[in-house]
């Protein structure tokens, strides 16, 4: 277990500012600058040596308005990344300086925002978080051919592939595919589902809706939401008279708190199942004791202290994990690890390809590199890298993810 790290946002101890740009110096971090991922980005290359000043990387994400928890996260593990890798040297001697822009939860402003970091003269682009955001300068990061990462799980960003876009956390299909198996293990064949109308949770409901039936599994009611709905009512007592077994939310927002505690309410028993989207500590501390035996889908990472002590990327987890949780005072949700992982990456193709866009996108393209969230192996088909065995089923208990049994025996722990 690490002491205690300084924060490196402001110096103090679990707590984070924002500003809209901000260049990041050498930060004492040294347990996660000797991990393997830091190790692989801090080497020099003639490509980057013979260079010389910050490499700049943008970042876009929702520090104000609905997905605020969401992207203050991305930010601390983006920021804390980039500390490692300059406090370790930086990339053939060359910092990193993480420029961030707020796209408010809005898609009109990641266009601004994508906007002023190109005018800038970003290599590189982590974000945003907000599927419908992402989705929203996709063209323009095609077009420009800007190397991007987004920290959004929306399928359809990476598909159909294009050279320049990769994303980092599990995508919709392969969290689908684990929550029906774990239905299906469960005896869960009727189920009901409530989902907001966003990029995301709309993903996730087609990409369940259409694999369904191959694990037997019908879905009997179809409840509609908005992002910032507040009374679940009508929805949770159609459930209740459905005769549905479960119930699955897709959503990414407040709203599933308020929604868990409004279930609990009503007396409903039911299993109730979140995507990945509410694999975090910012849901389960809010929610309180209304989300124990709250089902979760969660990358890997989100599980890193009951994973096997022989488990591949266990010390990445946890070293990654520790610093996080020493900096900010709770453990690391699914979005710190997408966002510390994308650095990595972007270090990592840039110390072996330079700083070119076409360099670090071919970098990218056969990248195999493991972060908080796993293992990936991007190839030219595969731009989201991550498998469904790096997705892990927990369960809400006393506010920390626990494995379930259908986890525990997938790790054979």
């Amino acid at each position: 277990m690490m002491g205690p790290i300084t924060n490196v946002t402001t110096g103090t101890a679990g707590k984070g500012r924002f500003s809209r740009r901000r260049r990041r110096g050498a930060a004492a971090l040294t347990a996660l600058a000797t991990s393997a991922v830091i190790l692989a980005a801090c080497g020099s290359s003639s490509s980057t040596a013979k260079q010389s000043g910050p490499i700049k990387i943008g970042m876009i994400t929702s520090l104000s308005g609905q997905y605020t928890p969401l992207g203050t996260n991305d930010k601390l593990g983006a920021e804390q990344q980039v500390a490692a890798i300059n406090a370790a040297g930086g990339i053939g001697g060359r910092k990193i300086d993480l420029i961030v822009e707020d796209d408010k939860t809005d898609p009109t402003q990641a266009v601004t925002d994508f906007q002023t970091l190109k005018s800038d003269g970003v290599v590189a682009l982590v974000g945003p978080v907000f599927s419908s955001a992402a989705l929203a300068i996709r063209s323009y990061v095609e077009r420009a051919k800007l190397p991007t990462i987004y920290t959004a799980a929306a399928d359809v960003l990476v598909q159909p592939p294009n050279p320049y876009v990769y994303m980092t956390p599990p995508t919709t299909t392969i969290v689908a595919r684990q929550l029906l198996a774990y239905m299906k293990a469960k005896g869960l064949t009727k189920m009901a589902v409530a989902r907001d109308t966003s990029e995301f949770p709309t993903a996730g409901w087609n990409n369940m809706k259409a694999l369904a039936p191959s694990f037997g599994i019908s879905f009997v009611y179809d409840g509609i939401f908005q992002l910032t709905s507040t009374d679940f009512t009508a929805i949770l007592t159609q459930v209740k008279s459905s005769g549905a077994q479960g119930l699955m939310v897709w959503g990414s927002g407040p709203a599933e708190v308020t929604l868990t505690k409004q279930f609990k309410a009503m007396g409903l028993t039911i299993p109730l199942l979140f995507s990945h989207a509410e694999a975090s500590y910012l849901y389960t501390k809010t929610v309180g004791s209304a989300g124990d035996g709250v089902i979760i889908a969660t990358s890997i990472g989100g599980i890193g202290p009951y994973l096997p002590s022989n488990y591949p990327g266990r010390s990445t987890i946890t070293a990654f994990a520790n610093t996080f949780q020493s900096n900010n005072g709770y453990y690391p949700p699914e979005f710190a690890f997408d966002a510390g992982g994308a650095v990595a990456m972007f270090a990592k193709a840039i110390q072996e390809k330079g700083t070119t866009p076409s360099g670090i996108a071919k970098a990218l393209n056969t990248m195999t590199i493991t972060t908080g969230d796993g293992t990936y192996h991007f190839t030219s088909k595969d731009h989201s890298g991550l498998s469904a065995s790096e997705v892990a089923i927990a369960v809400d208990t006393n506010g920390t993810l626990v494995p379930t049994a259908f986890t525990k025996a997938a790790l054979g722990s």
